[in-house]
């Protein structure tokens, strides 16, 4: 009985340390990478690419969420069209369409699948999507597809977007202004986007300065 606990005392510290917490990223696998374009906003598109990499043998199985994460169902994939797969060297490959929600696509010898749809977004709400020439918000169960089994992967969202519009998100800021991320997608799907040209207020509280979502100045607080 002592081993045992000595074990698992030992257990727990070493996953603590920084080098099981690399294995353990490790494990997960490389980022999901999201591409978001707007070239048909005045008929309510979007343009959406998903890449997922280091994939094992076998298909991959791409999904629409059902439901904007609340108790009602809406099939989000009806918004979806023009689904195109290929791998890494832009060599098509082939889908398989099992449901109404979902694509399998079998990945290539680079272990990659690059998935591209064209949604449709004319609803502004909390539940769909609404896109036009001024403005877009995107409910991100309603925009972006996932993989079934890459839910513990972080993710990567790239918005090419007009001059003049901005990013408004919970999603964390990655490499560019227009590029955001999220540790997983749990943290995805519960961060929608508002996209367009952006009025933003701060004020002052005690000796920080608040804009919404974030500690822009100040000595307490969370940046």
């Amino acid at each position: 009985m002592q081993k045992l606990v000595t074990a698992t005392i030992l257990s727990v510290c070493f996953l603590g340390t920084p080098l099981a917490q690399a294995q353990s990223k490790a494990e997960v696998g490389p980022a999901v990478q999201y591409a978001v374009s707007f070239p048909n906003a005045v008929h309510h598109e979007a343009r959406v690419t998903a890449t997922f990499a280091g994939l094992p043998k076998g298909p991959l199985h791409v999904r629409m969420a059902r439901s904007p994460g609340r108790y009602s169902l809406h099939e989000f994939a009806k918004n979806v069209y023009y689904v195109v797969a290929t791998d890494g060297n832009n060599r098509p490959l082939s889908i398989n369409r099992p449901d109404q929600y979902g694509w399998d696509v079998t990945p290539g010898p680079d272990g990659k699948v690059v998935f591209s749809y064209t949604l449709y977004g004319d609803h502004t709400d909390g539940t769909y999507a609404g896109i036009d020439q001024q403005y877009a918000h995107l409910n991100i169960p309603a925009t972006l597809c996932y993989a079934t089994g890459l839910e513990a992967r972080p993710a990567e969202v790239k918005f090419d977007l007009p001059a003049t519009w901005k990013v408004a998100t919970q999603l964390r800021a990655g490499a560019d202004k227009n590029t955001f991320t999220a540790p997983n997608l749990q943290y995805l799907m519960d961060s929608p986007v508002s996209l367009g040209e952006q009025q933003v207020r701060t004020w002052p509280e005690g000796d920080q300065t608040i804009e919404p979502g974030r500690v822009v100045s100040g000595t307490g607080g969370r940046p």
